[in-house]
């Protein structure tokens, strides 16, 4: 409370010296400066709207008992009202539409305190000065002329001096020190000398006195450029000072001119410096604000870059690496001076290098992202895979900077495949294994035929003279169609026993499930159980690799049938059915008719190692998901509602759709729940 009231006081004081000096120039004359104006102003935007009236009423005890001039009462309440309501214009636009009212950051800041303080309102409120100064005698025009100057100049020469100096700690300015103090002492002391010389001289009229006026323009300019603002205000300040005094007392180029002559050319005179230097100083402080947000950002990168686990690389138009990441150079064991320019490819692995370059050069030419996969030197030696993204990077203008992007590590990962392929190579020997039984069914059948003919030509030769042509004819063809049939069997073997990587091709799933079938039949002969196909006539191509399909195929009809091992083999029946839907995909579904799963076991079949089998090792179901997922498709299973057995079912993408289909909806796929598989 005490502050406040100290704070009112100043202010009354203030006012009460502003309005002393604005009403020192002759009745005749509006003042070249209404220092009133600026006075409350800066005590409207330094408190709060609804202790404006308070401030408003403090000025007219002053205007009423000041012994400067005696006004009319009239007069003096006409100019009161008017005063005041210029005061709550400009302070409440100023508020409305200024982040800062009392800093000009910015160009637009600046534009608006001229247009309304410097501008509209001044200009506004002499038509109203103007009126109550003309209903005295005086002339209209002239009065607006000079009533609006003065309201003008205040705002454009004091307040923002007031602003910037005396409510600068409020705001706690950092002030100069070091070398940065001792150049604004002498700038402080080349504008005081070079004032007093331009305003103190007594040669008026004369070449010399004119070109002393002059001499104060390069100190301003340069408080502006090195100070902006603050220094632009400070040196105006001065400036003004001298002038202003000089103008009371006739002195200088002032001196025998009239008190309206000398209103003008003081006004010209300082509204020729403070408004290009206001100017100057804003655009510099403006590139400044720039720079230091372009170093501040490019801090904030340098920053998150160094700190990124990723390793982060740019190149300019030229191609050359520009800049890398601190995770880049540790993982490399080099300088950035090293790294920079061609000094990575030192570290890209020979076979790898010509590729990688003409992958880059290529992509940088056509201004495309970049994805591509090498291996590179890690600072302990060892060649790490790495996938390498980068995109095009552009500047305001859009003009083509070079290329921003990130390396990852994928060595652990591709280990990880490498490990999980070999688990699959693996799980399809034992599922062959399993059908030790049905490799021998399929090759003993031809193989015995072809020797039973064989014996057969071997006694027509011994025992007949003459050779019935068309009986050996017959039996050749018996033998050719054996061994035919004993090749596919060799060769469907081959392939699902083959490691290979994934090739997506196009297939024909009931074709490639046949197949698969006719391998197992015969093991499906000696435990008894009836296969039983439903292929769909309009069924559209999968796409994915026939063998790993066949192999996920093959693994689900051997679960279903050891879960039927414990049923009555009359009831031992396994369905396998294809289909299709409008939605691009292609299903593919196993039913057995065994035990069923147990509620318990059935959130854990598709977990790794998770068996009910003695002899499994828990891999089947979990390699078949991941399988089934790499085709973008899903793999489930349920309880057959009828309470005997469980149903197999994935789903893969017709070609119908892109590789990139999403995966099927709530309605064809059930919920994450009840995707269950049987025992693996």
């Amino acid at each position: 409370m005490l502050g406040r009231v100290l704070g009112f006081c100043f202010f009354e004081g203030a006012f009460y010296f502003a309005y002393f000096y604005g009403m020192s120039f002759s009745q005749a004359c509006a003042a070249p400066f209404w220092f009133p104006d600026t006075v409350l102003l800066c005590a409207l935007l330094l408190s709060r709207p609804r202790h404006w009236w308070l401030f408003i009423l403090g000025t007219l005890p002053i205007r009423l008992f000041s012994p400067v001039a005696h006004v009319p009462l009239p007069l003096m309440f006409a100019t009161f009202a008017i005063d005041s309501a210029k005061g709550l214009l400009v302070a409440t636009a100023l508020r409305v539409f200024m982040k800062n009212t009392i800093r000009l950051e910015s160009l637009r800041d600046f534009a608006l305190f001229f247009f309304c303080a410097v501008m509209l309102v001044p200009a506004a409120s002499a038509f109203a000065g103007a009126a109550v100064l003309h209903a005295v005698g005086r002339d209209y025009w002239a009065a607006w002329s000079q009533w609006f100057m003065g309201d003008s100049m205040t705002h454009l020469v004091i307040t923002p001096a007031i602003l910037y100096w005396l409510l600068a700690p409020r705001r706690k300015i950092q002030f100069p020190s070091g070398m940065r103090l001792v150049e604004v002492s002498l700038l402080a002391v080349a504008l005081i000398f070079t004032g007093w010389v331009a305003f103190s001289t007594t040669l008026n009229g004369t070449s010399f006195a004119e070109a002393c006026l002059y001499a104060p323009v390069p100190f301003l300019f340069w408080a502006a450029i090195r100070f902006g603002m603050p220094g632009a205000s400070g040196a105006v300040a001065i400036i003004t000072i001298f002038s202003v005094n000089a103008a009371i007392h006739g002195r200088g180029p002032f001196a025998g001119d009239s008190p309206r002559d000398t209103a003008l050319a003081l006004q010209e005179f300082l509204l020729l410096r403070s408004a290009p230097l206001y100017l100057v100083a804003i655009l510099i402080r403006q590139r400044d604000y720039v720079e230091q947000s372009l170093r501040e950002s490019e801090q904030r990168f340098r920053l998150m870059a160094d700190t990124a686990p990723a390793l982060l690389w740019m190149s300019g138009a030229d191609k050359q690496c520009c800049f890398v990441n601190r995770s880049w150079l540790d993982f490399r064991g080099r300088t950035m001076e090293e790294e920079l320019g061609d000094g990575w490819e030192a570290g890209v692995h020979p076979d790898d290098l010509r590729r990688c370059l003409e992958m880059y050069e290529s992509s940088f030419d056509a201004r495309q992202p970049l994805e591509l996969e090498y291996r590179i030197r890690r600072h302990d030696g060892e060649y790490r895979w790495m996938l390498d993204r980068g995109v095009p990077r552009y500047g305001a203008n859009g003009e083509f900077l070079g290329y921003i992007g990130s390396a990852v590590d994928l060595t652990d990962l591709k280990r990880a495949e490498e490990s999980r392929q070999n688990l699959i190579h693996a799980s399809r020997l034992a599922v062959l294994g399993e059908l030790t039984a049905m490799i021998a069914h399929e090759l003993s059948q031809p193989l015995t035929a072809i020797l039973t003919n064989t014996d057969a030509v071997e006694r027509m030769l011994l025992d007949m003279a003459v050779l019935p042509r068309d009986e050996i004819r017959q039996i050749l063809a018996d033998i050719r169609q054996d061994d035919l049939r004993a090749n596919q069997a060799i060769h469907r073997i081959r392939a699902l026993v083959r490691r290979r990587e994934m090739e997506m091709k196009p297939i024909d799933m009931n074709a490639a499930i046949a197949e698969v079938v006719n391998l197992a039949r015969g093991d499906a002969e000696r435990r008894h159980v009836q296969i039983r196909e439903e292929y769909s006539a309009q069924l559209p191509p999968a796409r994915g690799d026939v063998v790993h399909l066949q192999h996920v195929v093959l693994n689900l009809l051997i679960n279903g049938m050891d879960a039927m091992k414990e049923s009555p083999e009359a009831e031992r029946n396994l369905v396998v059915s294809t289909s299709g839907d409008n939605l691009g995909f292609v299903e593919i579904a196993i039913k057995d008719s065994g035990q069923g799963v147990s509620p318990e076991n059935l959130p854990r079949v598709f977990d790794s190692f998770f068996t009910t089998k003695p002899e499994g090792m828990g891999m089947g179901l979990s390699l078949a998901r991941y399988i089934i997922q790499s085709h973008s498709g899903r793999l489930w299973a349920e309880n057959n509602k009828d309470g005997r057995g469980t149903t197999f079912r994935f789903v893969v993408p017709s070609v119908l759709e892109t590789e990139t289909a999403p995966p099927p909806p709530a309605a064809v796929i059930p919920p994450a729940t009840e995707l269950l598989a049987v025992k693996g």
